[in-house]
């Protein structure tokens, strides 16, 4: 069983007290690595005797790390307690009543088709920034910023906070982009994205349209969203049916006004460049779009 299956299941069938003791790993994992059980008790203002009931039950279904070895012994969500913690929010706030298949995998993100209270499929993307990555993450991601101590959990959660924030935006844009219709943790629901990615058509109809298609929505994104993607490339560019194009993945979105935004810029438009130069011999003028954007 899929991992976010197992934690849709544990969301139906824990109790409000094992959703509580998870919530006070969470709030202790900003200062401790593993949080030890007086604060887990305290965050999740349960007596300690309960506090360690829980723990113990919620460690033996296989959801909470454990370490004795630190002088204490200390606690640590796990990829799957965040996805419980996640599922029962959007859950109890009635974004989502149900989760179904596998649709989509990054290196990054995990994408599954879910219901929302009216029957109406949606997407439930979920981040997963793995500890691999984390060093190079890091250095790459502007919204981790100069933190000391922080989990790679709660860096997937960033993520997730950035894109949806990013979709918001985009959203009164009236650009075809998904619909965001709600986050929590490191899980963002939005609406279905029908199509393909670019680099997996094998030819385009009109290279040419979908190349003004993608400048078009750059400019518009950059001049009046005051947003550049900073991640662009065919691997985030969706063709839908009717041949539109459909920009999708932002976490790594920066306003325009950022010190580095125009080598950001740049950078998103040699990407595409190089790919329809490539594979379609069609390009523009850099030099000229940028003139242009910023003149």
């Amino acid at each position: 069983m899929a991992q976010v299956f197992r934690a849709a299941h544990m969301v139906r069938d824990l109790e409000p007290e094992d959703i509580r003791v998870l919530t006070g790993i969470e709030l202790g994992m900003r200062r401790f690595e593993f949080v030890p059980m007086d604060q887990i008790s305290y965050y999740s203002r349960i007596l300690k005797s309960e506090t360690e009931y829980r723990l113990n039950k919620l460690h033996k279904l296989g959801i909470l790390q454990r370490n004795s070895q630190l002088g204490y012994v200390g606690y640590q969500l796990i990829s799957e307690s965040y996805d419980i913690l996640a599922l029962n929010t959007l859950t109890q706030q009635e974004i989502i009543i149900a989760v179904g298949d596998l649709i989509g995998r990054g290196k990054e993100s995990d994408v599954y088709i879910a219901k929302l209270p009216n029957g109406k499929e949606c997407a439930l993307k979920i981040h997963r920034i793995g500890q691999t990555s984390f060093r190079q993450i890091r250095k790459l991601r502007n919204y981790i910023k100069n933190r000391r101590h922080i989990s790679w959990l709660y860096v997937s959660r960033l993520s997730a906070e950035s894109e949806y924030a990013a979709l918001q935006k985009i959203s009164q844009l009236k650009i075809n982009t998904p619909v965001p219709y709600g986050q929590n943790r490191h899980m963002v629901v939005m609406s279905l994205i029908e199509g393909k990615l670019i680099s997996t058509i094998p030819e385009l109809e009109n290279p040419e349209d979908i190349l003004n298609q993608i400048l078009n929505q750059i400019e518009t994104l950059y001049l009046q969203g005051k947003m550049i993607h900073c991640d662009l490339g065919e691997f985030n560019i969706i063709i839908t049916p009717d041949q539109k194009v459909q920009i999708i993945d932002w976490p790594q979105w920066e306003s325009s006004d950022h010190p580095n935004a125009i080598s950001y810029l740049t950078r998103d438009l040699s990407n595409i460049n190089f790919f329809f130069r490539k594979n379609y011999h069609v390009d523009f003028d850099l030099d000229d779009f940028l003139f242009h954007l910023l003149e």
